[in-house]
């Protein structure tokens, strides 16, 4: 990383917001997630220039927002706004995004089961009758 940002000139026009909400809060309520990215992308759009697009990681504990400007200059003009500015009695955390980071979280259980259930499914599928399949598609065995 070395203080640069891997994104080049995109990564200038992407900025990570941290602690812009609180996951419980939109556990509780659907509307706190819809309202946060209507308002921001509202107060984007008329004081630092067009957004191309919002995303809300609800999921994230750090209540990260990444928001894409379509021009570098607006995404500084929004790090100088937002950095250690406080919003609903939290600091907010404003910086580039550095082109590797994936904020989405992900549940390994969950995810573990579902891949376990894809293979089951496959291998039965395999193991099944394949008159209804094309010659082409059907499994066959040298021996």
């Amino acid at each position: 990383f070395n203080g640069r940002i891997t994104g080049g000139r995109k990564g200038l026009c992407i900025v990570v917001l941290k602690h812009m909400f609180d996951v419980h809060e939109i556990e509780k309520d659907d509307s706190v997630l819809e309202a946060l990215d209507r308002g921001l992308r509202t107060e984007c759009e008329e004081k630092f220039g067009p957004v191309e697009k919002i995303t809300v990681f609800s999921k994230h504990p750090e209540g990260v927002v990444i928001v894409k400007f379509t021009q570098p200059s607006a995404a500084t003009k929004a790090i100088q706004k937002y950095h250690n500015n406080t919003r609903k009695g939290r600091k907010i955390e404003a910086v580039f995004w550095d082109g590797v980071t994936d904020f989405n979280i992900v549940d390994e259980v969950q995810e573990k089961k579902e891949a376990q259930k894809r293979h089951e499914e496959f291998g039965n599928w395999l193991e099944g009758d394949q008159e209804d399949l094309p010659e082409e598609f059907r499994l066959k065995v040298e021996g």
